[in-house]
């Protein structure tokens, strides 16, 4: 019986120190809701997703896998195999946004297929993410989908990176670009999902990112 009694008080007090460790690996820390704007021709609808601190966490230090995969998707360099492995990346982060309620399967699907296999066409793929903030005039939303007319602006400290496809006419060509670190970000005639998580709550990184396609994208790229 004593060592019964001693057995049992181990596994109890083993117990109260797992707890802690538990409970702050399921932690999914505070969930704040996200207003997007769905913008067609048709009208304007709204929702509400809700993201966690955790979801928003986990999208910031993806970003940086993510910039590493469309310079290799992109390079003339790169073997098929890392090609391969990029793209798979690629779609993993694009499935967590589809999984947190940020893109619709649909999107993402299109968005993956324009990217890859663009089109000789006028509007060609964009993709931006970092941290920083973002000016769209009279737009005083976190969050959209669908169309913008307006100029959308964005500024990016240190940790920031734009990828895009440009249009060349003599001779035809679609050009891979892209800016690193410091830069500022003009799109304009923008096609698709845009979100500042900066502006949904205290304690949510200043993460940003434009995801879609556009008439012009450009910018000053500082350093």
């Amino acid at each position: 019986m004593k060592w019964g009694k001693k057995l049992g008080s181990v596994f109890v007090v083993m117990l109260l120190i797992a707890i802690p460790f538990m409970t702050k690996a399921d932690y999914e820390g505070k969930k704040v809701p996200v207003h997007v704007k769905i913008m067609n021709p048709r009208g304007v609808t709204e929702k509400f997703v809700e993201i966690s601190e955790k979801e928003a966490i986990d999208i910031e230090e993806n970003l940086g896998k993510m910039q590493q995969a469309l310079k290799t998707i992109f390079s003339n360099t790169s073997s098929d195999e890392d090609k391969n492995g990029a793209i798979e990346m690629l779609q993993e982060f694009i499935n967590k946004l589809v999984g947190i309620g940020i893109l619709s399967p649909s999107f993402a699907t299109r968005f993956i297929i324009n990217l890859l296999s663009p089109k000789f066409d006028l509007i060609l793929p964009v993709i931006s993410f970092g941290r920083g903030f973002s000016i769209i005039p009279l737009y005083p939303g976190e969050a959209f989908i669908g169309f913008m007319f307006r100029p959308i602006i964005m500024q990016y400290f240190l940790l920031g990176y734009t990828a895009s496809l440009n249009l060349n006419f003599l001779p035809p060509r679609i050009e891979y670009w892209d800016m690193v670190g410091t830069h500022t970000l003009v799109i304009l005639g923008f096609v698709g999902v845009y979100i500042d998580l900066g502006k949904i709550g205290y304690g949510i990184p200043r993460v940003q990112f434009a995801m879609g396609e556009a008439l012009f994208a450009g910018g000053l790229d500082w350093f």
